[in-house]
């Protein structure tokens, strides 16, 4: 497995080969949300994030290899790669309870079971992809008190790692956002825009499922709370959200259920070039 230990190794050697390294923050129980950028800064910028949910810690892999990747290419706009935005998540799920002080209100909303590989929210029970400013509380299945997940949060960006990730949103003004989760290789671009913004979006969208092999969603099938929900809604921008990985597996998944995925290595590169596009580059 890949697990937050990899990612600091992986920090160090992407650093090591020119990529800006840092922290946007932490979460509530120390661990770094780690964050690369490659490319121009003095040009548009986009967000490439993974690792949101914690069973999906699989997409982590991903955009580390993308980071790696887009290293050695000439871009025409800048990228901040977020390989785990929930490392304490990712934490959970591969190594148990045990590694927080709160093991056993854990255990308690597992349900009494000390297997998380199922788990998707944060070490609190909050699912840090409700927890966004975007008809917060109101997407379809979401829940009010800690779970393993779809539990909203006490309040939009109550979570640490919600926060981190909406401040650098705000600091930076990406004019797009990609978001990395598994499974179903679909991708999902809508949340209420429309006229132009919709088609433009819309065939951003097509590209990248044409490029991918994979199938595009249209509508938001009542999702709320999300991180491309938010970034659509507060910022009008182009915000993807790609499903890895074919349905024909399941959770939990591991490092060889991404055979196949290589072309995602490159869809950074792809969108870049649509966004420089975008922003009359």
């Amino acid at each position: 497995m890949y697990d937050y230990n990899d990612l600091r190794r992986d920090c160090c050697a992407l650093c090591r080969s020119g990529a800006e390294c840092g922290s946007i923050g932490r979460t509530r129980f120390g661990a770094h949300i780690v964050c690369f950028h490659v490319g121009p800064k003095d040009a548009p910028q986009m967000i490439v994030q993974g690792g949101m949910h914690a069973r999906e810690w699989v997409t982590s892999i991903v955009v580390v290899r993308q980071a790696k990747a887009m290293l050695r290419e000439k871009l025409p706009v800048g990228i901040y790669f977020l390989p785990m935005t929930n490392p304490d998540g990712a934490t959970l799920a591969q190594h148990g309870a045990e590694c927080f002080p709160n093991a056993d209100e854990l255990v308690r909303i597992n349900g009494g079971s000390r297997d998380f590989s199922m788990w998707k929210a944060n070490a609190l029970g909050a699912d840090i992809n409700c927890n966004f400013d975007a008809r917060w509380g109101r997407g379809k299945g979401n829940l009010r008190s800690p779970a393993p997940a779809s539990y909203i949060g006490s309040s939009p960006e109550s979570e640490a790692e919600t926060s981190a990730l909406a401040r650098l949103t705000r600091k930076v003004r990406p004019v797009m956002t990609v978001s990395y989760h598994a499974l179903g290789r679909e991708i999902y671009y809508e949340f209420g825009q429309k006229g132009a913004a919709l088609a433009r979006d819309a065939a951003i969208a097509r590209a990248a499922g044409k490029f991918l092999g994979y199938r595009v969603v249209s509508g938001d099938l009542g999702s709320a709370g999300g991180y491309k929900d938010w970034c659509v809604e507060k910022f009008g921008i182009t915000a993807l959200t790609v499903e890895i990985i074919s349905d024909r597996h399941a959770h939990p998944l591991s490092e060889k259920d991404l055979a196949g995925e290589e072309k995602n290595v490159w869809l950074p590169l792809l969108l870049a070039e649509s966004a420089a596009e975008m922003c009359g580059g």
